[in-house]
This record gives structure tokens, C-alpha cells and sequence, in this order.
């Protein structure tokens, strides 16, 4: 991470080129990021190319450079969470033409873990993500979601709960992946 701390202070500097080459090292954790909210790989990309604008207007404001990365995760974050407001204003009629069985359903019809993420609100589904999936630890997450750490550990905990559930019932009549 010294690397990163380097190329921010050249930033810092008026130097877009480390700029650009600090952006490179955390974009694709911030795409995964983005996905876990957004669900769409256009609306994604449109959070990260958001945050990389607002990072590189803002990036004389960053007093530590170590944290870059946190902070350009947390842009992306706030990024993805405009974006599902301006989306949230669009109805979205096809989820009602499945009954409830076929939304756990994947092709094979076995029930699919990702199908029962999805009925998570985007919030609580990117905390599960980061926990289990990049591995961030209810510190780090604590930090990028700017609430306490108990909290994060609470609804981590009742949203595993919740999905446990789900597929406990569905297992009596679909094979469980």
C-alpha cells in the first residue's frame, strides 16, 4: 500500500497520471462493489467512471493518502446509491409475472443463493458481499458504510439468518444448491 500513498501525494500534486494509475489498483474491487447494489453492469460502470470524476475533483481534500482506497470504495458507494434512487422512480413489472417458487428457481431448478440475496435491500446485500465475498473484516465495513460496527455485525448476522431460513423452507420441495 506505500505504492498507493506515493501516487496519491503525487496526485495531490496536479500529477493525473498517478492519479490514474491509483485509480487502476482499486477500480475493479469498486466495480464489484458497484454490482453488489446495482445488480447491472452499464449502471456499474456508470458509479465507477462517477466516482473516479468526483475522486479526481476532490483529491487535493484527501488528507491521508493511505486511505485512498476506503475513500474512492465510499464514492462508489454513494455513486451506486444515486443511482438506485433515480432508478427507484421506474416500476419494474417483471418480477411480477414469476410466482413466488420460480424467484428462488434457477435453470436446473435447483434454488440459487444469488436469487435469494436479491430480495436483500442493496445495503444490507453489499455488506454480505464485502464480509464473505472480498473478505473485509466488520471493521472495514463499519468504516465504508459510516455506521457502528455493531450494527454491521447485527444486520450481517440477521440478514445470514433471514437467507438460512429461506432456503430451509424452500428445501422440502427444491433440491438446494
Amino acid at each position: 500500500m506505500i505504492e498507493i500513498e506515493k501516487l496519491i501525494k503525487q496526485a495531490k500534486h496536479g500529477n493525473k497520471d498517478s492519479f490514474t494509475e491509483a485509480v487502476l489498483m482499486v477500480k475493479d474491487e469498486a466495480y464489484k462493489i458497484a454490482y453488489c447494489y446495482l445488480q447491472d453492469e452499464q449502471d456499474s460502470m456508470d458509479a465507477v467512471c462517477g466516482a473516479v470524476e468526483k475522486a479526481l475533483n476532490n483529491i487535493k481534500k484527501l488528507r491521508q493518502p493511505q486511505y485512498f482506497k476506503t475513500w474512492f470504495i465510499r464514492i462508489t458507494i454513494n455513486e451506486s446509491k444515486k443511482i438506485l434512487r433515480d432508478k427507484g422512480k421506474v416500476i419494474q413489472l417483471v418480477e411480477e409475472m414469476y410466482t413466488e417458487e420460480e424467484k428462488y428457481l434457477d435453470n436446473e431448478g435447483t434454488i440459487d443463493l444469488n436469487n435469494c440475496l436479491q430480495e436483500l435491500e442493496p445495503h444490507d446485500r453489499m455488506m454480505i458481499y464485502l464480509k464473505y465475498y472480498q473478505g473485509y473484516t466488520l471493521d472495514e465495513i463499519a468504516d465504508l458504510v459510516k455506521i457502528p460496527k455493531g450494527t454491521v455485525r447485527t444486520r450481517i448476522y440477521t440478514n445470514l439468518k433471514r437467507l438460512k431460513e429461506k432456503l430451509e423452507v424452500k428445501e422440502g420441495s427444491f433440491n438446494v444448491r
